[in-house]
């Protein structure tokens, strides 16, 4: 599945409020691929890390954390992921009146745009002012493409092999012996 197609058709039908919740929902969804790919998969259906009220990488603040403990994404990546992360909250928990051009949201975009330096070493492509949403939508682009590609590189960790104090359990003798 493709994450930055999917992000750009459907951030240009949306609302500003749609599309920051939309970008944080595939960033979040992102993460927990991602993670998942690191650690030793399950083999139940469900995955108590994830799933569940009470699971230990069951937000998007918690995925970022462990991403970057765990050396999956840098510690610059982290912090604009959590960025991506208070935008997407600011949207989803005021009811009136947010849009790109609120103070605390332009704030953080332009936050966001300074940090990665894509449209400022880029004067070529973007050679107009470009708008707020668009800054947001440019961040958003590389950095879902960049965990894209760092799910397509990342290892699985190998389960250990039982410790020593198990490898001479023997089962109980037989009524027979």
């Amino acid at each position: 599945m493709n994450y930055c197609d999917i992000l750009h058709s459907e951030f240009e039908k949306e609302t500003d409020r749609a599309s920051v919740i939309l970008t944080g929902s595939i960033a979040d969804e992102l993460l927990r691929t991602l993670l998942s790919a690191r650690l030793i998969p399950v083999t139940s259906s469900s995955d108590e890390l994830f799933d569940g009220a009470n699971a230990a990488l069951g937000t998007f603040s918690s995925r970022i954390e462990m991403s970057y403990r765990i050396g999956l994404i840098s510690v610059k990546f982290a912090r604009d992921l959590h960025l991506i992360r208070k935008i997407r909250n600011e949207f989803a928990h005021n009811i009136h009146g947010c849009s790109f051009e609120d103070a605390r949201v332009k704030s953080r975009v332009t936050e966001l745009s300074n940090s990665h330096g894509i449209i400022n070493r880029s004067p070529h492509f973007y050679q107009d002012q470009i708008t707020t949403r668009e800054q947001f939508l440019v961040a958003a682009s590389w950095m879902i493409f960049h965990l894209n590609q760092v799910i397509t590189e990342v290892h699985s960790l190998s389960p250990v092999p039982e410790e020593f104090g198990y490898q001479f359990v023997h089962d109980p003798p037989s009524i027979e012996d």
